[in-house]
């Protein structure tokens, strides 16, 4: 009984994130006019939300001291590209606790009355190992696509920041050989 509720529980998971990912251009600052911006160099905006181990994170503090990989999506379907650079990354630094990953799934305001839902699904997916460094945010997420220069919801961003929380390196979509091979030699320039 409890596995056919827990098969239930991710049917209507991925059903309500399926439509979300459909309807997220079309929801309120969930598109903002197009910006090109360089924020190499700027701090990593305060972002405070709750990890899937249910702790409560503060970026940038919870990455003090660390090179942090933070991958950001708006729709389910950008994990394959969150995918893309993390593998790599964690295959390079996985076992070296002078760096650090996150990825934060930015989910519209809309959905927060069904969070411990998405949650449990993504809960459900990922290794528990894992949870402490998935944080889900759920809100107005306009003004860090503002801050940070994202402007493709459909997209996962990714953002390589130094041992201060400042921003080093950005990359978006799926990592090609090139890319990959930046991200990872800026991380390695930075603990040198």
């Amino acid at each position: 009984m409890i596995k056919a509720e827990q098969e239930n529980l991710k049917q209507v998971t991925s059903e309500k994130l399926a439509y979300s990912e459909k309807k997220s251009i079309s929801q309120p600052g969930a598109s903002p006019e197009k910006i090109e911006k360089n924020i190499v160099g700027q701090p990593f905006p305060e972002i405070t939300s709750k990890s899937l181990a249910g702790n409560v994170v503060t970026f940038s503090e919870a990455t003090g001291g660390k090179v942090t990989l933070i991958c950001i999506a708006f729709v389910r379907n950008a994990q394959s590209m969150i995918d893309s650079w993390v593998q790599p990354f964690e295959q390079r630094f996985g076992k070296d606790s002078r760096f650090a990953v996150y990825e934060i799934p930015m989910i519209n305001k809309a959905w927060k009355v069904i969070s411990w839902v998405i949650d449990s699904g993504m809960r459900g997916g990922i290794p528990v190992e894992k949870h402490d460094n998935v944080v889900t945010f759920y809100g107005d997420y306009s003004g860090y696509q503002k801050s940070l220069g994202i402007e493709d919801t459909n997209l996962a961003y990714v953002f390589l920041l130094d041992q201060k929380g400042i921003i080093r390196w950005k990359g978006k979509g799926h990592a090609r050989p090139d890319t990959e091979r930046k991200l990872l030699e800026s991380a390695e320039t930075l603990v040198q």
